[in-house]
């Protein structure tokens, strides 16, 4: 009797050929391409999507992708602002503005990000205080 694969969820698990084809999933730009290098038809993979604990796995790995690009993004943040700010006193000018636009342009994105932020916490303590009301 063949051992099924290890990804196991209330007692059920995946078969290997599933476990196998999800990195190809998530990578695939399309659906058709990930599952030609899956090698598995679309059908078997939305046959595959209406199964609970298939579908759990492959939202799981895809968070787990998405988590994994966004440390990297922010690892390199602080190199890309340093190299940025040192475009700034670029001996070129057309470079140097380029360069200061950007900055001014980011920040005042970061601000009306923060101002939006904090209208949102005003507005749900307003919301939750009237609920208490009730």
């Amino acid at each position: 009797m063949r051992k099924e694969a290890n990804s196991e969820t209330n007692g059920q698990q995946l078969n290997e050929k599933q476990l196998r084809a999800i990195p190809y999933l998530l990578s695939g730009k399309d659906v058709e391409n990930a599952c030609r290098a899956a090698n598995i038809s679309t059908t078997t993979f939305y046959n595959w999507l209406r199964n609970p604990i298939f579908k759990k796995e492959l939202d799981k790995q895809r968070t787990n992708l998405i988590t994994d690009a966004m440390t990297k993004l922010r690892s390199g943040v602080v190199a890309a602002v340093d190299r940025l700010l040192a475009l700034v006193h670029s001996e070129s000018e057309e470079i140097a503005r380029k360069s200061a636009t950007s900055v001014i342009e980011m920040v005042l994105k970061l601000r009306e990000s923060e101002e939006v932020e904090q209208r949102l916490e005003s507005i749900e303590k307003i919301i939750l205080e009237r609920r208490s009301y009730r």
